[in-house]
């Protein structure tokens, strides 16, 4: 595996580069260097966007956010990965300027990267009292780990992703395999007692469960034979039902936890019928094979990601929570299937995808579907408390809504009205400010229909919040050329969470 010691001079090897004026550089940066070093470290970058550097801190600044106004309510481990976010960040920041210089020496290289993980490990000692040597050994391993997974996901699959968009997916691959691990070995020590915590240890092992195959049938090319995948499936879905981590075991949990209620059984018909149509339509349009499926396509799905989120959202927030975590782990089976030819399933979801995918999805994996889940989830699943009202003096609708206002209806009536009725261009953009416009308005005015039917809260504290969330977020999707799904919720996530 490359890491950041294979950093070399360039000036050696290449004479052309000692001219000082050849060099492009921005600030502390070298946009020269930074070619150099991903080419050669075999690092291939989402082409024609900008680094994004900026959204590794996105991460930190939620959870820290939310560890802040939510203190009451966001338990132990919540804090503790928060803090290590912030050394994951202080890591990437470390590969990045690294990236970006000419030459780095070899103790300096050695020093700076324990750092990151030193002053991580510093802050859970210092501020949650953790015992000083478990404080290292959780900071130091998330911050190696992280900088693995960093260098994997940029090197593995080359046209995916920009430095920021990697740095922020490994952020959440590591702290959710950390967090996951935590919760699956204490549950299986002490049965947890409350209802979205069991459900929270099943998908935290369906979710684990489903990365270790995909990354074991990558790593491993016998692995991709039908049959062989079929078995490791099978072992994944036996491990998420009968791993003694509830009581009763996690698929008797389920079935009482969904049947035995008439308003989820409601909720799940409503889905089902919802999945039916939309699977019918998609089929209709496939067989079409009209050049405008894939934008038709991506509408109807941002449409129906909406309406089952906001249901959820209003009706049943933990089954929406847990249905969330299940469909993207079905997402994932799914893709590996395309990916390794699985017979017969294999063209019916390599279309499926070609309907959905659009520019920005460049490299071999269709991460267009997964982002806009995850993006619409994100505040469910980084909210210490989403379907918890005990926190009743903080806890508003608000901010589980940032997924879903700022990708599901903003950034989709931004690209309907921009691309119908858009004339005047922004500066330095291809967007229009009519699109910008269709966004803020058309976030604010869902706001005020929630607030209206008394979903929402609203005081001139919040509805300021929500004002400066949705411009900024509609200014964002206008003028960044970053995966809006990704880092629009996050965005409107931190700014709805703001307490002051």
């Amino acid at each position: 595996m490359t890491t950041t010691d294979d950093i070399v001079d360039v000036t050696e090897e290449n004479p052309e580069n000692r001219m000082p004026g050849d060099l492009e550089v921005v600030g502390f940066f070298s946009q020269k260097h930074l070619d150099f070093n991903c080419k050669s470290m075999g690092i291939v970058r989402r082409p024609n966007v900008g680094n994004g550097f900026w959204l590794s801190i996105l991460v930190p600044l939620a959870m820290i956010t939310n560890a802040w106004t939510h203190s009451r309510s966001s338990r132990l481990l919540y804090h503790v990965c928060s803090l290590v976010t912030l050394g994951l960040f202080l890591q990437f920041l470390d590969v990045f300027l690294k990236l970006n210089s000419r030459k780095v020496h070899f103790l300096i290289n050695v020093v700076t990267k324990v750092i990151p993980g030193v002053i991580s490990s510093l802050l859970l000692w210092f501020l949650i009292a953790f015992d000083l040597k478990l404080s290292f050994l959780i900071g130091i391993i998330c911050c190696i780990f992280f900088n693995f997974c960093f260098i994997f996901l940029l090197k593995r699959l080359p046209r995916s992703f920009s430095l920021g968009e990697a740095s922020l997916v490994a952020q959440g691959i590591t702290i959710f395999i950390f967090g996951a691990t935590v919760m699956i070995v204490t549950a299986l020590l002490q049965r947890p007692e409350s209802k979205i915590d069991e459900l929270t240890v099943i998908l935290c092992i369906a979710l684990l469960g489903i990365v270790l195959v995909a990354f074991v049938t990558y790593a491993i090319p016998f692995c991709r034979r039908a049959v062989i995948f079929s078995f490791l499936i099978l072992v994944w879905i036996s491990s998420v039902f009968a791993t003694p981590v509830t009581d009763p075991l996690p698929i008797i949990l389920v079935f009482d936890f969904i049947f035995h209620d008439v308003g989820r059984v409601s909720v799940l018909l409503i889905y089902a019928g919802i999945v039916g149509l939309t699977g019918a339509f998609v089929a209709w349009h496939i067989s079409r094979n009209t050049s405008s499926t894939s934008v038709s396509m991506r509408k109807v799905f941002h449409l129906v990601v909406v309406i089952v989120f906001l249901i959820g959202l209003i009706l049943q927030c933990t089954m929406l929570f847990f249905a969330s975590g299940i469909v993207l782990a079905l997402f994932i089976t799914f893709e590996a299937m395309r990916l390794i030819n699985f017979p017969v399933v294999s063209p019916h979801l390599a279309s499926i995808v070609r309907a959905f995918v659009d520019e920005k999805d460049s490299g071999v994996v269709a991460f267009t579907p997964i982002y806009l889940l995850v993006g619409c989830a994100l505040p469910l699943w980084l909210h210490p408390s989403p379907c918890d009202l005990t926190d009743s003096t903080t806890f508003t609708l608000l901010p589980l809504l940032a997924g879903v206002l700022s990708v599901g209806i903003g950034d989709t009536m931004a690209g309907v009205v921009g691309s119908k009725l858009g004339r005047h261009r922004l500066p330095h953009s291809e967007k229009t400010i009519e699109g910008l416009l269709a966004n803020i308005t058309s976030q604010l005015a869902t706001i005020l229909l929630f607030y209206t039917l008394g979903f929402l809260v609203l005081n001139l504290q919040t509805a300021l919040v929500s004002c400066i969330g949705v411009i900024t977020s509609a200014v964002l999707e206008a003028k960044s050329d970053q995966i809006d799904n990704l880092f629009l919720p996050l965005v409107t996530f931190i700014i709805f969470s703001l307490n002051f």
